[in-house]
């Protein structure tokens, strides 16, 4: 998993490529501090570049939403489509983080 900060006028994007499995966990250690550091209350994990997720990837991201919250922020999901679309749906993500 690779990722980018980008800063927006009205929230934060985070864009995430590759895979996001239990091996990642580390690394997305820095996307959850990206979030909770981040200036605007809105930020959007894009996952476009996203090829596959698994089920510890599921659980980061649940992480990130949580942490989110405890920092006031608002974390959605954007760009999310093909394998990851069906991991998001079958896991019933899109219940409990917003996907754009």
């Amino acid at each position: 998993m690779d990722f980018k900060v980008v800063t927006k006028p009205d929230t934060t994007s985070i864009e995430l490529s590759g895979v996001l499995t239990f091996d990642d966990h580390e690394r997305f250690k820095a996307v959850v501090e990206a979030i909770t550091v981040a200036e605007s209350d809105g930020v959007e994990l894009d996952l476009t570049g996203m090829k596959m997720i698994d089920s510890a990837g599921i659980g980061m991201l649940l992480l990130a939403n949580d942490r989110a919250g405890k920092a006031g922020k608002t974390l959605a999901l954007r760009g999310v489509t093909g394998h990851v679309a069906k991991v998001v749906e079958l896991s019933k993500v899109d219940q409990i983080i917003k996907v754009l």
